[in-house]
């Protein structure tokens, strides 16, 4: 079994189901399509033996800039897309952290609660906030300290409460980010193949030149988000990532997690 051939088995069934999922599933295919096309475009190219060295890595970057990078650069908005819309739903199951702030004496009894809880033992403190929607309130209010939990253990309990309460719900949002990372792992593997087959010697010309080809699809993408990206407010913790192309690496969340390979 070949890298597409893995790649592929890796794509569930239930997934071409989902209509949410639709947009990723073509742009999971695409990028698969240019893993295995981009080494074929060079080699027909090369076929005619009329190109020296310089002309075909030329002919082979004018090629992938105009009938590749674009369509991978919209297929990686895809996933950051599809991510960002799973992490507004997730925000939405979140455990509510914003309170009345004209209401002194519920403030007062959650700051009393906070106190009770920070002197028991961690079973006890756990149980009495998965059970009891008072004690869940005031424990998700303000640091996770003043209720005597680390911010960790708050986000796993977080976690485990909303797979308790929207189970079918969750569920359907992590297999979802499931295929966002397969789609992701798609793209990265077309963005190699494209810096090989172009013969790029630096990641830093790759990444000029990468920038350049994707200029367009980058203001396309630009004003779309400007329509109707808005901010997450909760369930960061349990958000999955978004990427974009820059200096010749794939970067997640402002961060390189995927340098092209030389």
């Amino acid at each position: 079994m070949n890298r597409i051939e893995t790649l592929e088995s890796r794509w569930r069934p239930e997934w071409s189901d989902r209509s949410d999922l639709s947009r990723l599933k073509a742009a999971f295919n695409k990028a698969l399509y240019f893993v295995d096309t981009v080494p074929k475009s060079r080699s027909q190219l090369a076929g005619p033996g009329t190109l020296s060295d310089k002309g075909l890595r030329e002919a082979v970057r004018a090629h992938a800039a105009e009938k590749v990078v674009p369509d991978l650069r919209r297929a990686m908005w895809e996933t950051e897309r599809t991510a960002n819309g799973l992490k507004n739903e997730l925000s939405r199951l979140a455990v509510p952290r914003q309170h009345d702030k004209t209401d002194v004496a519920g403030a007062m009894l959650r700051g009393e609660i906070r106190s009770m809880l920070r002197g028991m033992e961690n079973g006890e403190r756990i149980g009495l906030i998965m059970s009891d929607p008072t004690y869940l309130t005031a424990a998700f209010e303000g640091p996770a300290a003043l209720s005597g939990l680390s911010e960790d253990l708050r986000t796993e309990l977080e976690r485990r409460m909303i797979e308790q309460a929207h189970g079918p719900a969750t569920e359907a949002i992590n297999s979802a980010k499931e295929a966002v990372e397969l789609t992701q792992a798609a793209v990265e593997m077309a963005v190699s193949a494209v810096k090989t087959e172009g013969a790029f010697d630096s990641d830093h010309v790759f990444g000029a030149w990468l920038a350049t080809a994707s200029a367009e699809v980058e203001r396309e993408i630009a004003a779309e988000k400007s329509r109707y990206e808005t901010p997450p407010t909760a369930a960061e913790a349990l958000s999955v990532p978004s990427y974009r192309f820059q200096d010749g690496e794939v970067v997640r969340d402002g961060f390189h997690i995927f340098q092209v390979a030389a």
